[in-house]
């Protein structure tokens, strides 16, 4: 067990050093494109194997180091699990309004409706929530490592998208960006249009 429990936790570091990596290049170059990948490219399989990888470890190092850093209390334990459930409905919520594709960094429509009227990105702000239940839960300082990994990448993930997402749809965007908070936050006032915005239109003027 503390072989493979040790080769699961290096898997998650591999494949999250992977995913971060391919974000920052994404955050710097304008060529060379990590995520959001657009198309069904070499990267876009790369990304989402990582992405198994980590999302596996993850788990199988949580199973195998159940509480062996600290054991929450009863009370900790309720509210990680709420915090577990809340995170699970919202991400439910966000995926069945953007549509997988979308939320798989391809090409699509923009979406401004259900919960992305109150966050640009409500399915991060979900995963980042479920990320700290299970971090508290498992009482296990190697999930809290991998779930730190997982929590740095959806907190930068909107740098990379943000130029795409201008560039794909142009001027809806800009105000969508303009009325909507990146995470969290209170909406402006200002009404948001252009609902379900088709990517082949950002030319249109």
């Amino acid at each position: 067990m503390p072989v493979i429990k040790t080769s699961l936790f290096g898997l998650g570091l591999l494949s999250g050093g992977i995913l971060l990596g391919g974000l920052l290049v994404s955050i710097r170059s304008q060529s060379v494109r990590f995520w959001p990948h657009g198309t069904r490219n070499w990267t876009f399989w790369l990304g989402w194997t990582a992405w198994i990888v980590y999302v596996g470890s993850l788990f199988g190092v949580a199973y195998l180091d159940w509480w062996s850093w600290y054991r929450p209390s009863t009370l900790l334990q309720i509210a990680s699990l709420l915090l577990l459930l809340a995170g699970a409905l919202v991400s439910l919520w966000a995926v069945w309004r953007l549509g997988f594709r979308e939320s798989a960094g391809l090409e699509g429509q923009l979406h401004t409706d259900g919960p992305y009227r109150y966050s640009r990105n409500p399915q991060y702000v979900s995963y980042v929530t479920m990320l700290i239940g299970g971090a508290v839960i498992a009482g296990s300082w190697m999930t809290v490592v991998l779930v730190l990994l997982g929590i740095v990448w959806f907190l930068m993930a909107p740098l990379a998208e943000e130029p795409w997402l201008r560039d794909q749809y142009g001027e809806a965007y800009e105000a969508y960006r303009e009325s909507v908070p990146r995470f969290i936050g209170r909406p402006s006032q200002r009404p948001v249009q252009h609902e379900h915005t088709n990517a082949s239109r950002r030319d249109d003027p």
